[in-house]
């Protein structure tokens, strides 16, 4: 009985320095497949983590995160209609998703990396559908007129979808590449006195940002000057830092 333990793990044994000797591994002759931890092998999922506002998101890869803008298509801002609807739209299609990522601009004057976004295997590009849907518009600038954006924004004009059913004047709307116009809001409370007011951002999870940083009128939420909730950990909310 000794003799033929003895003689199975010699077998076994053999069995191992000839998988070695010939570059073979566990895996290969047993389907053992290692865990993420093996070897202290760190394993990162590269993908869209936040929706700062529609069509801007922030991406996180093993060595960075940073903010991104999908190109050639512009959205409602905030407060304009079709607002809720162009914010929700980017949720749906971009968290979550490990997309192809393709530089177009290296950084517009917002400091934002302008992108081609390439979803379910780069089969679908988020800015056509969009547009196609209504939910952005061409910047046909941006794109020199490129051919597809056109053809289904004409589409979606036609069929008087999303913000075409409106009957607003989306053209008003500055363009992402275009300059901001320097202004003050709240500063001017009526037309006889001069009153500044200083407007905090709440977010849809209670938190405070004061202006200057950089969470401000970012995603969903509200201005008000007596917010109530968690002042913001960088800007100090209520309390500047």
């Amino acid at each position: 009985m000794c003799r033929k333990i003895l003689l199975q793990i010699f077998k076994f044994r053999f069995l191992l320095f000839l998988m070695s000797f010939c570059g073979f591994t566990t895996s290969d002759v047993f389907g053992i497949s290692p865990s993420p931890s093996d070897g202290n092998k760190t394993f990162f999922k590269e993908e869209i983590i936040r929706v700062v506002q529609p069509g801007v998101f922030d991406f996180q890869s093993k060595d960075f995160l940073i903010r991104m803008r999908a190109w050639g298509v512009s959205f409602p801002q905030r407060n304009q209609p079709g607002y809720n609807e162009a914010i929700a739209f980017t949720e749906k299609m971009l968290l979550s998703t490990l997309p192809k990522i393709k530089i177009k601009q290296e950084f517009d004057i917002k400091n934002l990396k302008v992108v081609e976004v390439l979803l379910v295997n780069g089969t679908q590009n988020f800015s056509r559908e969009a547009i196609s849907s209504g939910i952005g518009w061409h910047l046909d600038k941006e794109t020199n007129r490129y051919g597809p954006f056109v053809l289904s924004q004409l589409k979606a004009k036609r069929l008087n979808l999303g913000i075409w059913a409106n009957n607003f004047n989306y053209q008003q709307i500055q363009s992402p590449s275009s300059l901001p116009t320097p202004r003050l809001p709240g500063m001017i409370n009526s037309q006889r006195s001069f009153v500044p007011t200083l407007s905090f951002w709440v977010t849809s999870f209670g938190k405070i940002h004061r202006p200057g940083c950089s969470f401000y009128q970012r995603g969903r939420g509200n201005l008000t000057s007596k917010p109530q909730g968690l002042d913001c950990r960088i800007c100090g909310g209520r309390k500047s830092k």
